[in-house]
């Protein structure tokens, strides 16, 4: 898979420390709602060794979040010879028996890039992920989380151990586990990381801004409010932001963040809020949509008189990413097959329910309800865009993280409204800045305390309950 794992580490404040070992290892894991990626670092030099990345197995109980926290209620099903686990026992083993097969993986990896007669030997690891993503992971609660005012169990910021992770032992609040199956077992049993290896889990922000919002910060170099009034208190690595600073991580949950500074009236101060764009940009919910591998179209071309594909990998056309959704979008509009209410006007194609679409190959196809999913998901990131742009004069820096984020072609994305044009030369592509942020946790207490200012300063809002919500959110559907 084309999971994009690359990030732009932040600056380390702390010295490294001449007595670790070349064999301690550190890991850093980014759980999210449809991928995983896990980097494996060797703590002595601060080298990154290897990363692996998967799709998230929990996405056969759901795509997004409010599928799998529907799952997670759901009562033990009985049958004629078995109990079948509970739902938050389910959601729960299948991330840490994941995590587990990666983990050996991505260490046999590293293990041939550390240097010969020393056996590696994992000792730290910071996993970051949404509050979801975080609480199937610690078997805690989720059933705050289904209505309002969606309340999680805990906002994290937890140091522990993977026995206890494992376990689902990390809080006394826990919910209560299956046992595990034999297999499983066994897989624990014949585990890479030792039960004592510490895990810090950091801070969430709320109900759906998590820690990978939390993280990203850290990566996008967002400053303490407070300490930024201060010239006088910097830190020697520190310097003063001057100009605001908005962050997007764009996917299944887009998580938005914005940094102002200090004005003559105001101090400065963090918003986030976040969108449930869905799963389009994934390239799920769509009739012929897939993940960005090989075959996956990834670009539309209009030339002599035709729609033209550009696959990954220059493989044969199996079917449209996240970033070939939005470039077929905007190059049809562009092209007028479709208006701007998104309704298909030029060479119209009939699927079997007699409903309109747009062959791009023999094999592939956009419906009209595809282009439709298209437009609810946009709507809602740009519609908290907008929300949060309001709230500075001055056009921000605008930071894009996350695989998705990090691979569309930021003039298409404009041209279709997902991204409001005034960004669009003010953009920064960053990559997985959640992974290189629980990266940089690994070797600072420093970036680590400052995590906890970030997420305690940061002012969540509810973009639901904005009384205009509803008409901004229907105006922005149209292309």
């Amino acid at each position: 898979m084309q999971i994009v794992t690359e990030g732009k580490m932040p600056e380390i404040p702390e010295k490294i420390e001449s007595e670790s070992s070349p064999a301690e290892l550190g890991i850093a894991v980014d759980i999210g709602t449809t991928t995983v990626a896990v980097s494996v670092w060797a703590l002595s030099r601060r080298k990154h060794l290897v990363t692996v990345a998967e799709k998230n197995n929990q996405v056969r109980y759901g795509y997004d979040i409010i599928r799998r926290i529907a799952f997670a209620l759901r009562p033990p099903l009985t049958g004629s010879s078995s109990i079948v686990e509970t739902g938050h026992s389910a959601l729960h083993y299948c991330i840490v028996s994941q995590l587990e097969k990666m983990f050996s993986k991505a260490v046999l990896e590293a293990s041939s890039r550390i240097p010969r007669g020393y056996q590696p030997k994992v000792t730290s690891i910071v996993i970051t992920g949404n509050t979801t993503m975080l609480s199937f992971l610690c078997a805690t609660s989720v059933n705050n989380m289904a209505s309002a005012p969606f309340t999680p169990a805990t906002l994290f910021d937890t140091v522990t151990t993977w026995d206890n992770i494992r376990k689902g032992t990390t809080y006394s609040h826990c919910m209560v586990l299956d046992k595990p199956t034999p297999e499983l077992l066994q897989l624990f049993n014949s585990s890479t990381i030792p039960d004592e290896t510490e895990v810090y889990i950091p801070p969430c922000i709320g109900a759906f801004i998590g820690a990978d919002a939390v993280c990203s910060m850290i990566a996008a170099g967002f400053p303490d409010p407070d300490t930024n009034n201060a010239p006088s208190t910097l830190r020697p690595w520190e310097s003063k932001v001057k100009a605001p600073l908005l962050l997007a991580d764009i996917g299944t949950n887009s998580e938005l963040c914005l940094y102002i500074p200090e004005t003559n009236d105001r101090k400065a101060r963090i918003l986030c809020t976040s969108a449930a764009s869905g799963p389009a940009f994934e390239g799920a919910n769509i009739s012929c949509g897939m993940p960005s591998i090989e075959g996956a179209i990834d670009k539309i071309y209009y030339m002599h008189d035709k729609l033209n594909c550009h696959t990954i990998g220059d493989k044969n056309p199996r079917g449209l990413c996240g970033t070939g959704l939005i470039s077929a979008a905007a190059v049809m509009l562009k092209n007028k097959y479709i208006d701007k209410a998104g309704i298909i006007i030029r060479e119209k194609s009939k699927l079997g329910d007699g409903s309109s679409c747009i062959e791009l190959t023999p094999a592939v196809y956009l419906s009209q309800q595809d282009i439709r999913n298209l437009q609810l998901a946009k709507s809602a990131v740009k519609t908290g865009l907008e929300f949060l742009l309001e709230h500075t004069e001055e056009t921000p820096v605008f930071c894009i993280a996350g695989g998705f984020g990090s691979k569309i072609n930021l003039e298409e994305a404009t041209y279709i409204g997902l991204l409001p044009a005034q960004l669009e030369k003010r953009t920064i592509q960053l990559g997985n800045a959640s992974l290189s942020g629980a990266s940089a946790l690994l070797f600072s207490n420093v970036l680590r305390e400052k995590a906890r200012t970030l997420a305690k300063k940061a002012v969540q809002i509810n973009l639901a309950g904005i009384p205009e919500f509803q008409q901004r959110f229907l105006k922005g559907i149209e292309f």
